[in-house]
């Protein structure tokens, strides 16, 4: 096909022949045969000279052997059984991307300089063309539902991660869902709030609605976001010959954002669009909030920086997320220069977060779980002073890069008996039932605001992050047990792949719901049961058709217009 479609070329070139054109038509007509006797079933032994003595890239390219040069002599002895022509041995000057190199070519020897440059430009102008398509062609094939639903419901289990992953990150995304259902609903659409508050805050059975502790399972994220960047950033390394450099660094960040923004972005189109077209209820304050934010400061989430400037209140969660990305490197390259160095950089971090977090807490007096009324001033305080903050939130990302880099250069057995992974388990499940056991019996109100809450509220996060990590780390080293088995279930690796898009799409879906009511909901278990079973199955068919029709085509993209290697960090969900 290619042949023919140069022959086709070199007929348009040469449409007469006029006693001028005859040395063209000549090298037309022989040229034609030679690629016609080189395309039959049976090539010819002189046409197959012919095109073997072409130039080829040679070795010793590193030290400047550029030039492909024809085999001159197997050129030459080539004859067509016609005896028409010969072959001739003819020299080209190539620049490309400031590289000078000579390239040899065999032709028939009625072609004259004049008739192969002509040739060699049309040559080069279809190798353009069938690029373009190629290029057209993998772009369009990035959208194609035939290719990304099956990925989508393939079960694979990773071999390079940790299968358990899987679970952590998609049970945490229930917890999630499940205490912005309650806790979205409670703001302004019960008719008995009061017993709400009555019976959820202060009962540990309600441990999955509660404010405080199911924000725990963001907290969660930021432990396997920060143990997934530095695994990445440390195989970006391992492929790059000159080690950590400025390059590997910026090709880094680009990635992360490539990978977060195309979906993050859309989502703030779809919140401005969706609920600019819908008819509100009575209950249309925070949505009529949510989308004014977003029409006047959508550039702040376009620049990651919407932990300070909100629209989209959630996702808050990407900006912090970015900015900690940023301190992977600088932790990694001291860490290449001294372990020890790592050790008092990473303690100090740690304590200056913990500093801030504690005046924070104490000069505001902000509680130690979120209070359930959004129209109360300390859950305002809560969220703009504390809960949305890098500086507060760092303790498990940092957690997570340490346990990642220990992980990654280990490859030895830590754990040598079941005692060992016993007194971890112990210790990781004590830490856990401390900081939930807490949360609900710290005193926290604003008359008495005690030392405890203060040290609490630095501290639990990172004490959270620590317990889980010691999961991730107790599964991947064999002592998993039952624990490993549940988190490893194929069914977590389906939905994990939605993970990123349910948890952008989820808190619009439960604004949506409650913005439409014209009546108040009536609080009982079994109602708010219901609700969270409706939110989840919702969100898992929007998440899906996001997933498929929007970050996988754009993960495509990414990766057909770059470098085979090149790695894209997936977020934590």
């Amino acid at each position: 096909m290619v042949l023919s479609l140069l022959m086709f070329l070199l007929l348009s070139l040469f449409p007469c022949a006029s006693p001028e054109q005859n040395n063209s038509r000549e090298c037309l007509e022989d040229t034609m045969e030679f690629m016609s006797d080189l395309n039959a079933v049976e090539p010819k032994a002189y046409a197959i000279r012919m095109y073997d003595s072409l130039g080829k890239l040679g070795s010793n390219t590193l030290n400047g052997n550029t030039d492909r040069l024809v085999s001159y002599s197997e050129c030459l002895s080539a004859e067509a059984p016609s005896g028409k022509f010969r072959g001739q041995y003819c020299k080209l000057q190539i620049e490309q991307e400031g590289v000078d190199y000579n390239i040899g070519i065999c032709v028939p020897d009625s072609c004259h300089e004049e008739d192969v440059a002509a040739l060699v430009i049309l040559v080069w102008i279809h190798l353009s063309a069938s690029a373009s398509l190629g290029t057209l062609d993998r772009s369009l094939r990035c959208f194609s539902l035939q290719k990304h639903l099956p990925a989508i419901w393939t079960i694979k289990p990773s071999d390079r991660r940790c299968s358990a992953l899987n679970g952590i990150r998609v049970l945490s995304l229930l917890w999630i869902i499940s205490g912005h259902t309650s806790q979205m609903t409670s703001w302004q659409n019960l008719d008995n709030p009061l017993e709400w508050k009555a019976r959820v805050p202060s009962n540990p059975i309600y441990i999955y609605s509660r404010s405080g502790p199911f924000y725990l399972g963001v907290d969660t994220f930021f432990l396997i976001s920060g143990w997934l960047s530095s695994r990445s950033f440390l195989n970006m390394l391992r492929g790059s010959e000159k080690g950590l450099t400025l390059h590997v660094t910026v090709r880094y960040f680009w990635n992360r954002l490539l990978r977060l923004q195309p979906l993050h972005m859309y989502s703030v189109c779809l919140l401005v669009g969706l609920y600019s077209l819908v008819p509100w209820g009575a209950m249309w304050e925070i949505s009529r909030f949510q989308v004014n934010n977003c029409r006047r400061v959508w550039w702040a989430n376009l620049l990651l920086i919407n932990n300070f400037i909100s629209c989209n209140g959630w996702t808050w969660y990407l900006a912090n997320d970015f900015q900690f990305y940023l301190t992977t490197p600088l932790l990694i390259f001291i860490y290449a220069k001294s372990k020890h160095g790592l050790i008092i950089f990473g303690t100090f971090l740690f304590l200056a977060s913990f500093t801030v977090t504690a005046l924070l807490s104490s000069l505001f007096r902000l509680p130690v779980a979120n209070p359930s009324d959004m129209r109360e001033q300390s859950t305002v305080r809560y969220f703009t002073e504390y809960y949305t903050k890098p500086y507060c939130r760092y303790g498990p990302f940092l957690v997570g890069i340490l346990l990642g880099l220990f992980m990654y250069h280990q490859k030895a057995q830590i754990l040598k008996s079941k005692v060992q992974a016993a007194a971890g388990w112990l210790c990781a499940m004590l830490a856990i039932l401390a900081v939930v056991t807490l949360a609900y019996t710290l005193e926290d109100s604003p008359n008495s605001y005690s030392p405890a809450a203060v040290l609490y509220q630095a501290l639990h996060r990172t004490v959270w992050a620590v317990a889980v990590g010691w999961i991730i780390f107790v599964c991947e080293e064999g002592y998993g047990g039952f624990i490993n088995w549940l988190l490893s279930w194929g069914v977590w690796t389906l939905l994990a792949k939605i993970s990123y898009a349910c948890y952008l799409v989820h808190p619009m879906l439960i604004i949506l719901y409650n913005g439409l009511q014209e009546t108040l909901l009536h609080y009982s278990d079994m109602n708010m049961f219901y609700l969270f079973f409706r939110h989840c199955l919702m969100t898992l068919v929007a998440g899906l058709v996001l997933t498929v029709l929007v970050e996988k085509p754009f993960q495509e993209l990414k990766q057909s217009f770059t470098a085979a290697g090149a790695c894209l960090t997936p977020p934590p969900f």
